[in-house]
């Protein structure tokens, strides 16, 4: 099966108010899968708000399991629904810090295929998140799936081994800031065209005296071509049907895959000279 409806959701949410960022996620997930979605996509730690000014030590308490009420939640929806649910959340994987900020990717039967970890932190993150250095891509009956989160964006490197590893479509929650609004838009398309891979990046919508997350959640296919885009100040929903053959059609004539010299690229892997 090659044609798929995706969607991604740009929620409005609130920092610390989980149990209402919760049920307004989800009331978008529904609205998602009656337009026809089998896979969607929330933002990034969709369910505690972004903000770290003010998480402060309390992000540890916010977080969660994956048998915490969030993601049980939401494997009981996808299993209801019959569509895979990517929830991004603030991961518990020990007993306090250091947390993961995290993608758990929901097969359409409420079971968990696997997580996802920010590779790239941004600003404060490191003080509370580590990263693991893994990049898994993820079977569905609909296709090869990858998760970046919004700083990953700004390096080469996640879209790039996540179409090395097979990823047809690369879902992105994020929290991107107004300040990189040029940056969303250039960037979301470079790595969709050079990877020739379908991208869908779900952004947080916030404004608050420090920070503003402006949304214009998109999807752009394998030529860096944007789909759909959200124009809402506010929570919405974009749903888009769109057809995996169509990652190899481009793959077949455009050089930046087939044509590469992995041989000549060593310094990739050396430490940056400043």
């Amino acid at each position: 099966m090659s044609k798929v409806c995706i969607g991604v959701v740009q929620l409005q949410n609130e920092p610390c108010a989980k149990e209402s960022n919760l049920k307004k996620a989800m009331e978008l997930v529904r609205e998602a899968a009656a337009q026809g979605a089998k896979i969607v996509c929330l933002p990034e730690l969709f369910v505690t708000g972004y903000n770290l000014n003010i998480f402060g030590d309390r992000l540890s308490e916010l977080s969660e399991g994956l048998t915490g009420p969030t993601i049980t939640a939401m494997r009981e929806l996808a299993a209801e629904l019959k569509i895979y649910i990517i929830a991004p959340i603030s991961m518990q994987i020990r007993t306090s810090f250091p947390l993961e900020n995290s993608a758990v990717f929901i097969n359409d039967d409420g079971t968990v295929q696997g997580i996802y970890s920010k590779n790239h932190l941004f600003g404060d993150e490191p003080k509370f998140f580590i990263s693991n250095g893994e990049y898994p891509v993820f079977d569905t009956k609909y296709g090869k799936i990858g998760v970046m989160i919004c700083c990953d964006n700004n390096f080469p490197e996640p879209a790039r081994i996540l179409a090395l590893n097979g990823a047809e479509i690369i879902f992105m929650p994020a929290a991107w800031r107004i300040q990189e609004a040029d940056l969303w838009k250039l960037l979301i398309s470079s790595h969709a065209c050079e990877n020739n891979v379908f991208i869908a990046a779900a952004n947080t919508y916030c404004e608050m005296d420090d920070l503003y997350l402006f949304g214009h959640s998109k999807i752009v296919d394998p030529r860096g071509i944007i789909l759909c885009e959200s124009e809402k100040k506010g929570s919405d929903v974009l749903v888009q049907e769109i057809d995996t053959a169509s990652v190899y059609e481009h793959r077949a004539c455009m050089p930046g895959l087939k044509d590469r010299h992995p041989e000549g690229y060593g310094v990739l892997c050396e430490p940056v000279r400043v």
